[in-house]
């Protein structure tokens, strides 16, 4: 069982902390019973059964027909796409000054049930462009987005993606080894940006860097992507200013750089 979080706030309220803490329990759509979740959270069955009824009662999770298994709930799916849509709305003006400086194709992604969701791009006008379509997936540890969101969130999360997830090997260069992408992993959280080096697809190149919430989760993640010439040439002019636009969008969803002390 996990140990049960100590909350330092002597504003916060135990129980909706811990109702949380039930929700982010849940990796994507996937169903789980209620010794998998009071195991996952460190609380009794219990206790996770009170709230989860009461999560249930207001639409944030669901009940299997036979009352065994729970999953995320209409409710929440719907607040998910009204904060989608607002982050598209905070990071279009950075994207367009990004797009507007080094005419490569800009990414804005999401980590969605184990794997990069794309949820809005600007295209190279270049003739030789690298670009993936709005609502398509790709890989989170073959990609710069999906690399720059995972090294920042809090251990035993970051474990569980390199235990859990599959690592299909895209290219002769995608990482698939644990240790050697843990490591990985650590460096791109030390220096606040990763890279794509033909991992995804041969000859492409990709710089991400991430996004975080109020809370200080990383929510999103900001990339530019091209050829490997043109994008490994300028990559520390990149990298720097997808960091700082990473930041503004950070600040506009409320970001304070003390809120990921604990992660």
């Amino acid at each position: 069982m996990k140990t049960p979080r100590t909350i330092e706030d002597r504003y916060a309220v135990e129980a909706v902390v811990t109702a949380l803490d039930l929700l982010e329990a849940f990796r994507g759509s996937e169903e789980l019973t209620l010794t998998e979740l009071s195991e996952r959270v460190g609380i009794s069955k219990s206790r996770a059964f009170r709230l989860l009824h009461s999560l249930a009662l207001r639409g944030y999770v669901e009940r299997s027909a036979d009352g065994t298994r729970y999953t995320l709930g209409v409710k929440l799916i719907e607040r998910a796409a009204c904060v989608r849509k607002d982050l598209r709305q905070l990071a279009l003006p950075f994207m367009q000054q990004l797009h507007a400086r080094f005419n490569e194709t800009v990414n804005l992604a999401i980590l969605e049930q184990g794997e990069i969701l794309y949820i809005e791009m600007l295209e190279s006008s270049r003739p030789f462009r690298m670009a993936a379509a709005v609502g398509s997936r790709s890989p989170w540890h073959s990609t710069a987005l999906g690399k720059a969101i995972v090294a920042h969130l809090p251990e035993e999360e970051l474990t569980s993606f390199l235990q859990a997830e599959r690592l299909a090997k895209l290219t002769e260069r995608t990482i698939t080894d644990r240790e050697e992408l843990r490591r990985e992993l650590e460096r791109v959280r030390r220096r606040g940006y990763a890279v794509d080096e033909g991992e995804t697809e041969p000859g492409a190149a990709c710089i991400g860097a991430p996004i975080f919430g109020q809370n200080g989760r990383p929510v999103a993640a900001l990339s530019l992507s091209g050829p490997a010439e043109r994008i490994l040439t300028g990559r520390r002019e990149i990298a720097a200013a997808l960091i700082a636009a990473g930041q503004g969008i950070s600040r506009r969803l409320g970001f304070r750089e003390r809120s990921v002390a604990n992660i």
